[in-house]
């Protein structure tokens, strides 16, 4: 919708397309940001690993799961990097019920990683919360 300002300009109104609250997205809290938190997680962290990723996993205090992503230029170029980042944050969105509640959990992409597409990322995913935890 826009309105027409007393100045005589137009303006949209953005009320209707800010969201105080993404229920679906990512917000900061389900993110790891801090380089003390990642040196910590990656120091203390219980160390696992699948085909195409390192896992980092420790117990947080904040009662709920949250994601860091460590995606090196040896998983590929740029778009391939930026490419497995996406996924791996659509599989956290869709898949926090099997994540350990109050765990920040660490994924680092090795070789290989861009060459999976969603649903084959999310199978060795699934299949490694499944039986390693």
């Amino acid at each position: 919708m826009a309105e027409q300002s007393s100045s005589g300009e137009w303006q949209r109104d953005v009320s209707a397309c800010r969201s105080k609250r993404r229920p679906f997205g990512l917000t900061k809290e389900d993110k790891i940001r801090r380089s003390s938190a990642y040196t910590r997680i990656l120091r203390d962290g219980v160390r696992l690993r699948t085909r195409h990723f390192h896992i980092r996993m420790l117990k947080n205090q904040l009662g709920k799961p949250r994601l860091g992503l460590v995606v090196g230029r040896k998983a590929g170029k740029a778009c391939e990097r930026n490419r497995i980042k996406r996924r791996l944050r659509e599989y956290f969105r869709l898949n926090r019920d099997k994540i350990p509640q109050q765990t920040d959990t660490v994924f680092i992409a090795l070789r290989g990683a861009a060459d999976l597409d969603f649903h084959q990322l999310a199978r060795e995913l699934d299949l490694f919360f499944e039986t390693r935890l």
